[in-house]
């Protein structure tokens, strides 16, 4: 019988408990495994909800638009009621922020929304966006897919497919 430093006996079985180098690094190994499969997995989310976020951004700026529509009886673009040639979302917003809309930005500071009116007469108008995944709202049968025919802001692709994903509503 052995007996340590404090008078204690110890038998064999005392001296085996705890856990061996191998089988630490087989769980820190799973747990490293596992941890990255989640953050992997947490990327597609975040992305799918800047997504959502977008969609719902331009269902409330056709609502402004809607309003600033029957205010002026044409949506913004090159005229009286408008502000400039809106070139871009910027100068939209600034139309709109005459009727106290804050229109809102793209959740990546590198992307823009983008906005056309009919060329000639501002009847009709296209807001939209790029997604940055695949989404099965592109399919909708009121999400446009040309911008044909109107006056658009610089990078305006209504393209469904990759790797554009636009994204387009309008009136």
């Amino acid at each position: 019988m052995n007996i340590n430093s404090k008078g204690r006996a110890l038998n064999k079985q005392s001296a085996l408990k705890g856990f061996t180098l191998i089988e630490m690094l087989v769980v820190v190994a799973i747990i490293s495994i596992l941890s990255g499969l989640t953050l992997t997995g947490i990327g597609g989310f975040t992305a799918r909800a800047r997504d959502t976020r977008r969609i719902g951004d331009l269902k409330n700026v056709q609502n402004y638009l809607e309003f600033y529509f029957t205010k002026c009886g044409i949506y913004p673009g090159t005229s009286a009621c408008a502000i400039g040639s809106l070139a871009n979302w910027s100068e939209l917003s600034a139309s709109l922020a005459g009727l106290g809309a804050k229109v809102p930005n793209d959740p990546i500071s590198t992307r823009n929304y983008f906005y056309g009116v009919t060329t000639g007469n501002n009847l009709t108008y296209i807001i939209g966006a790029k997604l940055e995944t695949e989404n099965k709202i592109l399919g909708d049968s009121n999400e446009i897919d040309s911008t044909t025919g109107f006056t658009m802001t610089t990078g305006a692709d209504c393209s469904d497919t990759a790797p554009a994903y636009g994204y387009c509503i309008g009136s």
